[in-house]
C-alpha cells in the first residue's frame, strides 16, 4: 500500500509539471488562438505500466487537477480520463507495455478519442459551428504534434520519478497476441 501511495504521489508531481508546461505553452499560443491539450500523456503510462487501482487513482486525481482550472463542469475531465484509462488498460494486455513508441502511440489515440468526444459534446453549444470545427481541427493537430514530441520525454520522466521515489513500476510479463 505504501508503494502504491508513493507511485501516485510521484506521478502526480510529473502530471503537475506537464500541466504547468501546457498552461505556459497555451499562454504563449493565445495570440494565435490555438490551444494545446495532451490528456493522453496523463493516461498512457498509468494504463500501460501500473496496476489498475494505482493507475486509476492517478488518472482520476490528474483529471480533478485539470478540472480545477477548467470552465467546464467539475469532474468532467476526471470522468473522461477514467473511462479512457479503463479502455486503454484493458486493451494494453496485448501490447508491449514497456516500449516508448507504444506509450506515445497510445497517448496519441487517447488524445484523438477524447478530442472527438469533447468536440461532439461541445460543438453544438458554439454560436458558429463551422468556425468552431476549424479551430478544433487546428487544436487537434497542434496537440498531436506536441504529444508526439513531448511523449518520450514525459514517459521517461515518469519512469525516472518512480525509480527516484523508490517505487518502480512492476515488470509485467508480455502476453502473446
Amino acid at each position: 500500500m505504501l508503494r502504491d501511495s508513493r507511485q501516485v504521489l510521484a506521478l502526480l508531481a510529473c502530471a503537475g509539471i506537464l500541466i504547468a508546461i501546457i498552461a505556459q505553452l497555451n499562454h504563449a499560443l493565445a495570440p494565435l488562438a490555438v490551444t494545446v491539450s495532451a490528456p493522453g500523456l496523463l493516461i498512457a503510462f498509468a494504463a500501460l505500466r501500473l496496476p489498475t487501482r494505482t493507475g486509476l487513482a492517478l488518472v482520476l486525481f490528474s483529471g480533478l487537477w485539470l478540472d480545477a482550472a477548467a470552465t467546464t463542469p467539475f469532474g468532467r475531465q476526471a470522468a473522461l480520463l477514467g473511462i479512457a484509462f479503463g479502455f486503454l488498460h484493458n486493451t494494453a494486455r496485448r501490447l508491449p507495455r514497456e516500449e516508448t513508441l507504444i506509450g506515445v502511440v497510445s497517448a496519441l489515440f487517447v488524445n484523438l478519442g477524447l478530442f472527438v468526444l469533447l468536440a461532439v459534446i461541445d460543438l453544438g453549444s458554439l454560436p458558429d459551428s463551422s468556425a468552431g470545427a476549424l479551430r478544433l481541427l487546428a487544436d487537434l493537430i497542434v496537440s498531436q504534434v506536441f504529444t508526439t514530441l513531448a511523449g518520450p520525454w514525459f514517459l521517461s520522466l515518469q519512469n525516472g520519478m518512480l525509480i527516484l521515489a523508490g517505487a518502480p513500476p512492476p515488470n509485467r510479463a508480455r502476453h502473446p497476441v
